[in-house]
């Protein structure tokens, strides 16, 4: 990858007080590498600035350059860069004696932290929108790409903000412990998808939902929404997860790797079918 620099600014004067990039070096010397980089004004410190530019940065590396691992690092002492890239999710990996610290001719003891596109997509969380949030959804079911799975169905799926408010009432508000509906958010704020379950009563199922995106595809981010989904649904006291799927839907092999097994098909569609609580010995 090409080096990148970018200065923070304040959003209230858009005034420069900092730099943030990502580089090459001889931590990060693979093509799908880099090392983030950052300094900031002294009067700024402790505002939450930097963690703020970085988990962007970082977004970016990992969803726009699709980068598989970002290195960073710090001088011993320096506690302020230490917090910070623990709160990015970095982990420790080696201390190294003599690093050379060209700026001060100096060397000093120092500590190498490395942050994975797979500990990045763990970092997703599930979140509860709000009303003025199912702008998102409206946007994912318009999408042809993201609703190519759907073609079985017809694809993409109305949702005009005239419906927002009836859906969010039956989805979110009223939901009577039979349906459960969130966004998947990234570390650094964005939606990437949504997860949901349903209880089917026509076919006596309780139906899951996993869509990513289609910018966010690729990156984990279908896998780590249906560990918190199952997971949800477990908690919740669902003792089985269904899913019907277009026979061709490549969803299935992240099904089938997360412990669903085929309950039937077809010649259009595959039943999946996954066991949350063990019903041996009453779910506990």
């Amino acid at each position: 990858m090409a080096p990148e620099t970018y200065a923070i600014v304040l959003k209230e004067t858009g005034l420069p007080i900092g730099s943030i990039g990502l580089h090459r070096n001889d931590l990060a010397e693979k093509e799908d590498e880099a090392e983030l980089g950052y300094w900031l004004g002294v009067p700024y410190w402790g505002r939450g600035l930097v963690p703020e530019a970085a988990r962007e940065l970082l977004r970016h590396a990992f969803e726009d350059l699709r980068l598989a691992r970002v290195w960073c690092g710090y001088y011993d002492g320096n506690e302020k860069s230490r917090r910070v890239q623990e709160k990015l999710g970095f982990r420790y990996q080696w201390t190294t004696e003599d690093a050379p610290v060209p700026q001060m001719g100096e060397t000093r003891k120092g500590y190498v932290s490395l942050l994975t596109r797979e500990d990045w997509s763990g970092m997703i969380v599930p979140y509860t929108p709000s009303l003025d949030d199912l702008w998102f959804r409206q946007a994912m079911m318009a999408d042809p790409e993201t609703m190519s799975y759907n073609h079985a169905w017809g694809g993409t799926i109305p949702f005009p903000e005239e419906k927002w408010e009836a859906w969010y009432e039956y989805w979110i508000v009223n939901h009577g412990n039979r349906r459960w509906y969130r966004y998947l958010k990234n570390p650094a704020g964005h939606f990437v998808g949504e997860i949901a379950y349903h209880y089917d009563d026509d076919r006596g199922i309780v139906a899951a939902d996993v869509i990513v995106h289609a910018p966010y595809r690729g990156l984990g981010y279908g896998g780590r929404g249906l560990e918190l989904l199952c997971g949800a649904a477990k908690k919740n006291g669902v003792a089985f997860l269904y899913d019907d799927m277009a026979i061709d839907n490549p969803a299935i092999a992240l099904f089938r790797k997360h412990g669903f097994v085929e309950e039937y098909r077809t010649d259009a569609i595959i039943m999946l079918r996954k066991e949350l609580q063990d019903m041996r010995r009453g779910g506990e």
